[in-house]
């Protein structure tokens, strides 16, 4: 999968920046329970606004941001600016939260997005003895 994005530059050409996923995170909850995402970020970005956002990212698909309340209450973000880490908590996870999501930092420039899928299994979880 790559993203790209056109950047003007002097006069009128435009520089294309490609962005390529080697991998895709993988993350599994289960329903009915809750989940953590944890979303790391490098310095400089501590008091840039962030979010998560799901399917196709559009401003109609982020169910949680920074310094707002939750559209879903089930949802929550902590940023960590120490660590350089937010979390996004799910809570009642239900079938219909699998997607893809995206953790995102806003900026004026184009958003810093980090994708990941998240399955919600049905059954039990086990643990070892």
């Amino acid at each position: 999968m790559f993203f790209w994005f056109l950047f003007p530059e002097s006069g009128f050409r435009m520089k294309i920046l490609l962005i390529f996923t080697f991998c895709l995170i993988i993350v599994t909850g289960y329903r009915g329970r809750s989940i953590e995402i944890k979303c790391s970020y490098n310095s400089g970005y501590e008091e840039y606004k962030k979010y998560l956002c799901r399917g196709k990212c559009s401003y109609e698909e982020i169910p949680v941001h920074s310094g707002s309340p939750a559209e879903d209450t089930r949802f929550s973000l902590y940023d960590d600016t120490t660590a350089k880490v937010f979390t996004v908590t799910i809570t009642d996870l239900r079938t219909e939260d699998e997607n893809t999501y995206w953790c995102g930092i806003e900026r004026k420039v184009p958003d810093i997005y980090t994708e990941f899928r998240l399955l919600v299994q049905t059954g039990e979880l086990h643990r070892g003895d």
